[in-house]
């Protein structure tokens, strides 16, 4: 799959648990070691935390994608154009109250209450980057479809 990288990244006021936060994220793309907590305070001198991962081995990036489930995969292949930039990077938002409680719901707007993911493949001169996008996330598709047979032994 021609992924470069995925990047995510949330904010955290200092009424929310960043510890949540972070565990959540870490549930989301299967790595805690990726996980990064930056703190620091706010103009006005209460904490604020910026959570970020960075994933670059495909390995990684599959896996967390995969972990977003088909139904949002196809609802972002349906959205491709409009998620697409020039760099060839697909954005997108998660709510972020949903993922602390272990769901994955695609955010309507962007705002304080997400959690920004961007993708970004890679293409050769000549490809259509959208194409190239499109069958990316056909495979994963496919992948997410699949159960996980050891979370149902357990």
């Amino acid at each position: 799959m021609p992924f470069a990288n995925l990047s995510i990244r949330l904010s955290s006021s200092g009424l929310e648990d960043v510890e949540v936060l972070a565990d959540a994220l870490a549930w989301l793309i299967g790595d805690t070691e990726a996980i990064e907590i930056e703190r620091s305070k706010s103009w006005h001198g209460s904490p604020v935390h910026l959570v970020t991962a960075y994933l670059h081995r495909k390995a990684g990036i599959k896996t967390a994608l995969a972990n977003l489930g088909p139904n949002l995969l196809r609802t972002l292949k349906m959205q491709l154009a409009q998620r697409m930039d020039e760099r060839n990077a697909l954005h997108f938002r998660l709510d972020k109250s949903a993922l602390a409680s272990a769901e994955v719901v695609l955010a309507d707007s962007p705002g304080p209450e997400t959690v920004k993911l961007r993708l970004k493949f890679r293409t050769f001169p000549g490809q259509d980057a959208l194409a190239v996008c499109a069958e990316s996330l056909d495979a994963l598709i496919a992948v997410a479809a699949i159960p996980n047979l050891e979370a149902e032994e357990e």
